[in-house]
Parts: structure tokens; C-alpha cells; sequence
């Protein structure tokens, strides 16, 4: 197998190699980042690179699994962290200029957990600025290109991070969502990405947006990789678990199928908006036939209005993202860009009465999600109206579609998963999502699992990813 086969492969393949001694992480380190080398410059999907501190930890993970130390399934497993978590020596920018030498001390609670987990970081990835800009094209960074048709937009703040794993830059990576961060670009880069329950993973270091609503996950090719990586994540320190009724994800749960669940379809989302794309409908129809096939059973759930929790979230989360930057917007705010300012100042016409307003009415719209859960164990429908649109797309008319399924969700903060379920007539890919109560991940990673293997979609990869790079020189981000 080539290098470059080799970094195409999924997650759980490499660590069983890694396991039985027929790859090493240096091996697959090496490899990594040959391809970022071959590849960035086009996709521009890493900000920065630790190359001689991961081969290092490369051989210190080697030497340990020679010697029958192996920590578990992502030892000697190259990731990639989202610029907006610490990893120590390495800048925060959050894609924010002025953020170039904002060096992190300490790593964050998650990259200590992958650490403790015995993976290998890559570097920091693309994203956004501050998580809210969008995708600017006048920006002092280019922005992540989708490597499914580099004209076409990445999409939100995890963008770098999806584009690598899709463009196998990286075997996995970790996200933040606050309002379909995660999910959404994984759905238009083609690659499984998780946004667990609100708390269960660790948001210290972690540069805020919402303090009530921002989660952190993982992102991966497929669905059984999100939950290695997910397992990973999860810190043993008592003090970074943020919210009562912890539990880690059962990972042999994730392995038993679907027959007699139970799955709640919320057609109210998308039957008859006109903005849906018919393949995404097509694609859905063509998942929940699979899912009856493989035993389960289906019915329908009337969810509360999609555009009243959104406009909840929206009142919950902007008052929040002004506050977590306020401090710095206010007296320098030319150190925003104009979109993320205007973006960030938003928040600042909510009152205190209007916050607590929609503090309250999250608190019924939670109720309204578990009272129309209570026959089912998971939740499906899909996870973008369409597929990939024009980079910059948000800037333009098409901008002022919501093009999202996502947001309501995050108001939830319950686990949610997007996996790739088809693709277009012209090549990009299509996304459903699997929604599930608290804690409940390893219920929605079993039906995402038995789902995506069913589907058989996991060998197709962007034209980028299998094309002979040979030779090929690019700079990095």
C-alpha cells in the first residue's frame, strides 16, 4: 500500500495495524504529512503544523506499543485540533490576525484527554473567524476549499477540519459546534462528524462562544471512527466533566445494529419546504427504507416549529457570543473583520429581560423535544436542505436561505450526528443526521454505524485525494 493509500484509510484500519505492529506511527505520521505538504496549498485546511514534535510523539508511541504499552485504539493515530482549542506551544487564532502569536501555555481539557488516549497532533486546522464569520474571500487566511469541487464552499467554522479528513490529511479530527458547526461541513465535505451532548466533552481551553450552547466533538471518515475518537475525547478528570449524569459512550453498544429501535422521522422539517433539494429528499427516503430493511422501526414525530427554536437558539446564543468577546470588541474592535463584528454586535441589542426570556423558553422547548421523543430512541431527518453551494454563497443571494437542519438541535444540546448518505448528480455529497437524547451517543452512533455500512458509500473520495501527487510541492495553509 502506497503512503498515500495508506492515509485514505479509515481510522479504525490504522489503529488495528498500528496494533498488530504492521504499521507504525512514525510510518503514518510521515505520511500525514506528505500529503498536507502535496495537498494544503490547494485546500488550505491546516493553520499551523507540529511536524518534529509528532514524529517525536510518533516514536515514543511505537516504543510504547513494542513493549505491550498500548493505550487503546488511537495510540499512534495522527489528528488535527480546531484553531479555536489550545494545544501548548501552538497559536489560538481563531483565524483572527492579531491571534497569530496568541501561544497556548497549556493544552486544552480535550487535546490532554487525546493525549492521555495516546494520539498524535498534527496541528491546528482552519475554521472561520471566531466562529462566526463565514467564509470570507478577502480574509488575511484563504479560506478552506471543499476538496469534493474546490469552487464550492467548505462551509462554518469546522471547515479546515472536515476538508482534512475528507482529503485524508488527517485520520480524524475535533470540531466545536454551537450552531451546526460540526455537522454541517461534515455534511458538504462528505465525513462523519458528532456533536455530543452539551458538557460531556471538555470545553476547557476551549476559545468560548456560547457558554450555554458551544460543544465539542469529533470528526472522522466514518461513523465508527467518530466513536474511537469520541472515546478518546472524553477526559478522566473529574473536573472538566461539565454536566451531571456523566457517562462514557458504550463502544459495544455502537457494534449491535438497529433491529426493534425505534426511529422518529421529523417529516415537519422537511416535506414541502421548497428550498430542500429533491436528491437530499430522494437520499433521506433512500436511508429510512435502508433502515426498515436492517429491522427498525419507523414513525413519525412532530417536532415544535423549526423557525421558533432556531429564533430561540439565535436569542440564547448571540447575547452570549457578544459577551464572550466584549471585552475586546468594544475598545479595539478593528480587530475584528466587518462580518464577524457585525456578527459579534448583534448580541448587544438583547436585554437581560430578553435573555432570560429565551432561557426559559429553551427550557420548553426541551420538554416539547422529550415529550415527542417518547416513543422513539433516535431522531432522523437530514442535515442540510442541499448540497455543497458556491464558496461565499452566504455573502449573495443564496445567503439568506437557511440552508441548515442543525440549530435546533444545538438549542437541545443533545447528541446529533451527520453521516454522508448519498451524492448529487454532479459528485458532491449528501447528509442525514441521527438525533438522540442526553448521553445517549453511543444509541445514535449504533444507528449511524449500521446505517453508514449498509449504505456502502465509504470507498468513494474527492478526485483530490486519489489523484497521483507524485512530486507535487505545496506550502502549508
Amino acid at each position: 500500500m502506497s503512503p498515500a493509500e495508506l492515509t485514505l484509510q479509515p481510522l479504525s484500519n490504522l489503529s488495528e495495524a498500528i496494533a498488530r505492529r504492521q504499521l507504525s506511527s512514525v510510518e503514518l505520521t510521515r505520511a500525514y504529512l506528505a500529503r498536507i505538504e502535496a495537498l494544503d496549498g490547494r485546500l488550505h485546511s491546516f493553520n499551523s503544523l507540529r511536524a518534529p514534535a509528532a514524529l517525536a510523539e510518533a516514536e515514543a508511541a511505537d516504543r510504547a506499543i513494542a513493549a505491550g504499552e498500548r493505550r487503546g485504539p488511537l495510540h499512534g493515530i495522527p489528528v488535527g485540533i480546531k484553531d479555536m482549542i489550545d494545544v501548548a506551544g501552538l497559536p489560538t487564532t481563531a483565524q483572527a490576525v492579531h491571534r497569530r502569536d496568541a501561544v497556548a501555555a497549556e493544552d486544552a481539557g480535550v487535546v490532554a484527554a487525546l493525549r492521555e488516549a495516546g494520539a498524535i497532533i498534527l496541528g491546528k486546522q482552519a475554521m472561520s473567524e471566531y466562529a462566526v464569520g463565514g467564509t470570507q474571500l478577502d480574509h488575511a487566511w484563504p479560506p478552506a476549499r471543499n476538496p469534493w469541487n474546490l469552487e464550492m464552499d467548505a462551509l462554518t467554522s469546522s471547515s479546515g477540519s472536515c476538508v482534512s479528513v475528507a482529503a485524508g490529511l488527517c485520520a480524524g479530527s475535533v470540531g466545536t459546534e454551537t450552531a451546526g458547526s460540526i455537522r454541517a461541513p461534515a455534511a458538504w465535505n462528505g465525513v462523519a462528524g458528532l456533536c455530543p451532548t452539551v458538557g460531556l466533552v471538555s470545553r476547557r481551553g476551549v476559545l468560548p462562544l456560547s457558554s450555554s450552547l458551544d460543544g465539542v466533538g469529533p470528526i472522522a471518515w466514518t461513523v465508527r471512527d467518530c466513536g474511537l475518537l469520541l472515546a478518546g475525547m472524553v477526559s478522566s478528570d473529574p473536573e472538566d466533566r461539565q454536566r451531571p449524569g456523566f457517562r462514557c459512550p458504550d463502544r459495544n453498544r455502537m457494534e449491535t445494529g438497529v433491529a426493534g429501535l425505534r426511529i422518529g422521522v421529523a417529516r415537519t422539517y422537511f416535506e414541502g419546504d421548497p428550498d430542500v433539494d429533491p436528491q437530499v429528499l430522494a437520499a433521506t427516503e433512500r436511508s429510512l427504507d435502508m433502515l426498515v430493511q436492517l429491522g427498525a422501526r419507523l414513525g413519525s414525530v412532530t417536532m415544535g416549529d423549526f423557525d421558533r427554536y432556531s429564533n430561540i437558539a439565535r436569542a440564547v446564543a448571540w447575547p452570549e457570543e457578544y459577551e464572550a468577546h466584549q471585552a475586546e470588541l468594544e475598545p479595539v474592535p478593528e480587530r475584528f473583520t466587518a462580518v464577524s463584528r457585525e456578527r459579534l454586535l448583534t448580541g448587544r441589542d438583547f436585554t437581560v429581560a430578553d435573555y432570560i426570556r429565551a432561557r426559559r423558553a429553551r427550557e420548553a422547548a426541551i420538554a416539547e423535544f422529550y415529550a415527542a421523543m417518547a416513543d422513539m430512541d433516535v431522531l432522523v431527518l437530514p442535515t442540510m436542505k442541499v448540497a455543497a453551494l458556491p464558496i461565499g454563497f452566504e455573502f449573495g443571494e443564496l445567503g439568506r436561505i437557511e440552508v441548515s437542519l442543525t440549530r435546533p438541535f444545538n438549542l437541545m444540546g443533545v447528541p446529533a450526528l451527520a453521516l454522508c448518505n448519498g451524492f448529487t448528480g454532479s459528485g458532491l455529497p449528501i447528509s442525514i443526521q441521527v438525533v438522540g437524547r442526553y448521553f445517549d451517543e453511543d444509541v445514535v452512533l449504533q444507528v449511524g454505524q449500521a446505517l453508514e455500512a449498509a449504505l456502502d458509500l465509504r470507498d468513494r473520495r474527492p478526485a483530490i485525494a486519489v489523484e497521483d501527487h507524485t512530486g507535487a510541492r505545496g506550502s502549508v495553509g
